[in-house]
């Protein structure tokens, strides 16, 4: 045999070897992008919202309402992943004094308008694993069940305009005024979640997931000395996830 047949002997035998080297299952996708939609409800805990019931016909359950989500998911190994997220909502409720009338006889309206962020970063724990491995070492995803927790921050802004009574002058008989009052932040959140993912094929899911947060500030701006604003609460979501 020449030595240019065996130099390419030698190279297909080497090729050969090689590719059997870096044969096998191939390796899971470790990273996700999920888009969520569901509903939050206010907690309504806290010195702002008892004051508003109180004096208002509003109630902190009038600020449920929708939420959407994106997020970010890695996969550290088959039981544990790292989360990030940004959620979006927004509500305003139309509400009146309890007590008090205009001259005419008709409710003192205003609106209240909250909105809030979430950025958070969390820590999930897959139990029975997002996959299995079969004969052969190929991974079958199956349905996932999760748990975890996370912590981050919430912006949110917060703002009552419209119609008021002014009860400096004589607290018997107050006048209306039009006025705008409001306050923003970034408050410290932190939350528990599980949910589960039901596979739709080999890169796609389909997601329920529900989430208890905690979070609350205190109050400055155009409502300094009122206490704090509760922002926390339960919310459930539904939603798609796509693995790459």
């Amino acid at each position: 045999m020449s030595r240019t047949a065996t130099a390419a002997v030698v190279a297909v035998l080497a090729l050969a070897v090689s590719a059997s080297a870096h044969s096998g299952p191939p390796r899971p996708r470790s990273n996700a992008f999920q888009v969520r939609f569901g509903w939050f409800f206010l907690e309504g805990d806290g010195d702002l919202w008892e004051t508003n019931e109180e004096v208002f016909t509003l109630k902190a359950s009038d600020f449920d309402s929708f939420v959407f989500g994106l997020g970010f998911v890695h996969s550290f190994d088959n039981k544990v992943e790292l989360g990030g997220n940004i959620d979006f909502y927004s509500r305003t409720v139309r509400s009146s004094y309890r007590d008090w009338v205009d001259e005419r006889g008709y409710p003192i309206y205003h609106d209240t308008y909250l909105a809030m962020t979430p950025m958070t970063v969390d820590v999930r724990f897959l139990p029975t694993g997002r996959h299995r491995i079969r004969a052969g070492g190929r991974r079958v995803l199956k349905p996932v069940f999760y748990v975890g927790g996370g912590i981050g921050f919430v912006l949110w802004d917060y703002e009552e305009y419209g119609d008021f009574l002014d009860f400096s002058d004589d607290p018997d008989d107050p006048y209306i005024f039009p006025a705008s009052f409001r306050d923003d932040g970034a408050a410290f959140e932190y939350y528990g979640l599980m949910g589960v993912e039901l596979p739709m094929g080999p890169a796609s899911s389909i997601l329920f997931e529900g989430r208890y947060s905690k979070a609350d500030e205190k109050l400055g701006g155009d409502f300094e000395g009122l206490g704090n604003i509760e922002l926390g609460g339960p919310s459930i979501y539904a939603g798609f996830s796509f693995r790459f």
